[in-house]
């Protein structure tokens, strides 16, 4: 009976200092993106299609999710060690993989290919890296473009810091051609057009078509973020669980991209 007591009271006492339970334990995802047009914004309360895909995932498997944003080389080394749960967005590499984890669905996909000055008829690209071996190429600097393109050691690379600034040199006519994300340098237009000398640059470029990649893009995890294999498997769980609902397509549909190729027949 004196046990009974004991563990009766026991019970009282917990009913009466957590009158709704013993509260679970809090589940926190911090990411830092890199602003990337239009799949990550750092001015808009929804921060674009691909972080409003991740955040949603992460939601419904009752996480308290944040994002700061920063300039790619900071964001990847403090992801790297662990600072932030992850980065968004990037892409696969296999150096990558061994610091980072991905999850199944890509919350982005990429266009990625050359860029001229529209009246440079002289330029052409047929498919073959080998069309373009004579000219000056900018490259944004620590970016990877492709693993054909990363390790193409015979393309004459002018690497700068920003992609924006390499829409800039080949308008100006300082190098011949440039290379980045289709619809992140078309964003990237419209803001340069409003700079003295840059008015007529939208019209001024021409993106060379096909792109020679078309890559997923994710939010990957560092390997140093605490629990890092459980935060994988619910981001998982996550976007599986709003692919099957609807939400993923109507999220998608909102930003204005097609569900084609993220929910391929």
């Amino acid at each position: 009976m004196k046990r009974l007591a004991i563990f009766l009271a026991l019970v009282l006492t917990v009913i009466l200092l957590y009158p709704k339970g013993i509260v679970a334990v809090e589940k926190n995802f911090h990411a830092v993106a890199v602003a990337y047009p239009p799949f990550t914004l750092s001015e808009t309360t929804e921060h674009g299609m691909s972080w409003e895909l991740s955040k949603t995932a992460l939601e419904t498997q009752g996480y308290n999710v944040s994002v700061e944003f920063a300039p790619w080389a900071r964001a990847f080394s403090d992801t790297k060690d662990g600072k932030y749960d992850g980065l968004l967005i990037a892409y696969w590499t296999k150096e990558r993989a061994e610091l980072f984890v991905y999850h199944d669905h890509p919350v982005a996909f990429v266009a990625t290919g050359f860029f001229k000055k529209k009246e440079r008829k002289d330029i052409k690209y047929t498919g073959n890296l080998s069309d373009v071996s004579s000219f000056d190429i900018g490259v944004e600097r620590n970016a990877s473009m492709g693993e054909e393109f990363d390790k193409a050691d015979h393309l004459n690379k002018i690497f700068v810091n920003e992609s924006k600034q390499i829409l800039k040199m080949v308008y100006l006519g300082n190098i011949d051609l440039g290379v980045a994300g289709f619809e992140y340098s078309r964003s990237n237009l419209k803001n340069i057009a409003k700079l003295p000398g840059f008015e007529g640059i939208i019209n001024g470029i021409e993106f060379i078509q096909p792109p020679f990649t078309r890559r997923p893009a994710y939010l990957m995890i560092s390997k140093k973020a605490p629990d890092f294999k459980q935060k994988l498997k619910d981001l998982n769980a996550g976007l599986e669980k709003i692919r099957t609902n609807g939400v993923f397509k109507s999220i998608l549909k909102k930003h204005g991209i097609s569900v084609t190729e993220y929910f391929p027949e």
